[in-house]
């Protein structure tokens, strides 16, 4: 499996790459076999909607999994811990991100308290999925998929309409959060994304099971349960295909041994290193180096013929 690269800081949350002075992103992901096929776990303080354009998109917050088929879309709570990948072999997403403080940037009166506090404050509502099967749902769809198109044709003034539909969207959101707003279970994300940042700091180290239950204050066996319940993989499992997504990187970008490349990626030798890549991806280190060397070199080919026009 091949990760996105995210821009991450310290902590796991993602760093977004808005437009200068504009509160609001987007972008569109698609999961290919030529791009990635997973976004791994992170955060953000932002709100998030994403809308399948194309297959299904698989998501994962804490505890729970949702399967969003193309045409529906997914609610992701601000600071909840996520995940994304494609439900078969390609799929694609439109995303916009907006801080909380967009809907309302007094964090004080009634406004704030009654239309944007809740959502922050509840444990149970790390994601809403979007369907047809009520009007406000039909309506939210609707307003993504106009914001989806104006932000690909970019004409004069779409920024104001991105803006506006926003606030369309949260008007409606409401009818479709009652009862998750009335849910307060205790809430564990924050451990989760303390245990994950853990992993992905250290990931090139030699990591104990005693290092990774420390950081939460859990037992051994706690620790493993809980990892297993929040992500539904065990600990080893994803550390091992968080090196192995790192690994790729410095496959791709630099021109380090393929030892050397096992070594940066916390793996204890190369033979381990390349049986492990192997198992994941169907093929060796040096294998997948020269498949990735091929395709750029022909896109760059492809660049050149086009500039020159053909001759």
């Amino acid at each position: 499996m091949r990760a996105k690269e995210i821009n991450l800081d310290s902590g796991k949350q993602e760093i977004m790459k808005n437009i200068p002075g504009f509160p609001v992103s987007c972008h569109f992901s698609r999961f290919s076999s030529d791009t990635y096929d997973l976004i791994d776990w992170h955060w953000h303080v932002d709100f998030q909607l994403c809308l399948t354009v194309q297959g299904t998109v698989l998501w994962s917050t804490e505890s729970c999994r949702s399967t969003v088929p193309e045409g529906e879309a997914v609610f992701i709570n601000s600071q909840r811990t996520h995940r994304a990948g494609a439900q078969g072999e390609e799929a694609a997403f439109f995303c916009v991100n907006f801080p909380p403080d967009l809907i309302c940037p007094v964090r004080e009166g009634s406004l704030y308290e009654n239309s944007v506090l809740p959502v922050l404050q509840s444990p149970a509502l790390n994601r809403k999925v979007i369907d047809r099967h009520t009007v406000e749902g039909k309506e939210i769809l609707a307003l993504l998929t106009e914001m989806a198109g104006s932000f690909e044709a970019k004409e004069e003034g779409y920024e104001l309409e991105l803006m506006g539909n926003v606030f369309k969207i949260w008007k409606r959101m409401w009818a479709l959060l009652e009862e998750e707003l009335l849910c307060q279970p205790q809430r564990a994300d924050i451990r989760f994304q303390r245990m994950l940042g853990y992993l992905q700091k250290h990931y090139a180290a030699e990591i104990g099971l005693d290092d990774v239950a420390d950081q939460i204050g859990l037992s051994r066996s706690e620790c493993c349960r809980y990892f297993k319940k929040q992500s539904g993989q065990t600990i080893s499992d994803y550390l091992l295909r968080y090196r192995i997504h790192k690994s790729m990187y410095l496959l791709e970008e630099t021109d380090s041994t393929i030892a050397r490349v096992a070594q940066s990626c916390g793996f204890s030798s190369q033979s381990y290193y390349t049986r492990r890549f192997r198992e994941l991806t169907g093929m060796t280190p040096k294998q997948y180096r020269q498949k990735e060397n091929k395709k750029r070199q022909e896109t760059k080919d492809h660049e050149c013929y086009r500039i020159s026009g053909g001759k």
